[in-house]
């Protein structure tokens, strides 16, 4: 039912003229409000925001590549929002596998290749990457990608975000 029609069964009697396009009026005000009303619900999810996307990444410290998929931008907060604290390499390691990576990560030792003691603080993470992401109905926005390819520039981003300030992290693609 639209609120016009909801607005003519307040009066007790037929109104006309002026008054039935007031009425008019007043009901698409309604319905716009309906509506917009319907695309803030779907905003305050993040795995369906799209208008929001910047927000989301704003607040949750999460900075997007140029040309990212919305899809994988709604992940990558989404991975950084289930992300409930650790600086330990098993944390790591499941935030990789709820992203669909298989991952292992070396702690590599202090005065090894060419870097002193403070190459204590390195880790090498192998992966043998990820299958491509496609484009959804739904998840995906106009002018977005049909095929986006290998999505390692997400895993790395995330992994930037998320890892100690001191720590330098080796990607290692097999």
């Amino acid at each position: 039912m639209k609120h016009a029609d909801a607005l003519k069964l307040l009066f007790p009697l037929e109104l006309g003229g002026v008054f039935a396009t007031d009425i008019e009026l007043e009901g698409k005000q309604f319905d716009d409000a309906q509506a917009s009303a319907e695309l803030l619900l779907n905003e305050m999810l993040p795995h369906l925001a799209d208008m929001t996307i910047a927000d989301w990444e704003r607040v949750c410290g999460v900075t997007p590549a140029v040309d990212e998929l919305l899809q994988v931008r709604q992940n990558r907060v989404l991975a950084r929002l289930r992300t409930r604290g650790g600086l330990s390499l098993p944390h790591f390691i499941s935030i990789a596998e709820s992203m669909g990576y298989i991952i292992t990560i070396e702690e590599l030792l202090a005065n090894t290749d060419g870097c002193g003691s403070e190459g204590i603080f390195r880790w090498r993470v192998t992966t043998s990457g990820a299958g491509p992401v496609y484009f959804r109905a739904g998840r995906s926005g106009a002018g977005d990608r049909l095929v986006e390819g290998d999505i390692t520039n997400s895993l790395e981003g995330i992994f930037t975000d998320l890892k100690p300030a001191h720590t330098q992290v080796i990607f290692v693609y097999i």
